[in-house]
């Protein structure tokens, strides 16, 4: 039961998180395309919460694996956006380049929300 309710903050940091992101529509304003800039979002929530609980499984240090999430999630957003200019400068003819920049996106909030769930993960010392 211990180990249930210890999942419950790095859950609740993640959907508030992307519930605030959905309603600022902050994926649109980085670059996500307009037609699937909230879907990103939820799309790469529940894969980013199971990243957070396997490195939590796997015992990587905190820090670690905070900032291999954020290493990877910065990747991601630039492999996007690369997917963006060349799906713009075909002219919407490079399905190669749209699907690297819809991936991308989905790539990026998973991993930002593996990071934040990370972050936000009780510390193992008892109390």
């Amino acid at each position: 039961m211990k180990q249930m309710l210890r999942l419950l903050p790095p859950l609740a940091a993640v959907l508030i998180a992307a519930e605030l992101a959905h309603v600022l529509n902050l994926t649109a304003g980085l670059g996500a395309h307009p037609w699937w800039a909230a879907k990103v979002i939820w799309l790469g929530a529940l894969p980013g919460l199971a990243l957070a609980l396997a490195a939590w499984r796997l015992q990587l240090p905190r820090w670690l694996a905070a900032a291999g999430f954020a290493g990877f999630a910065a990747g991601a957003y630039t492999v996007a956006s690369a997917g963006k200019t060349r799906f713009a400068a075909s002219y919407a003819e490079d399905l190669l380049a749209g699907q690297f920049w819809y991936f991308g996106w989905i790539a990026v909030c998973a991993l930002a929300a593996a990071a934040l769930a990370t972050v936000a993960r009780p510390s193992a010392q008892t109390r």
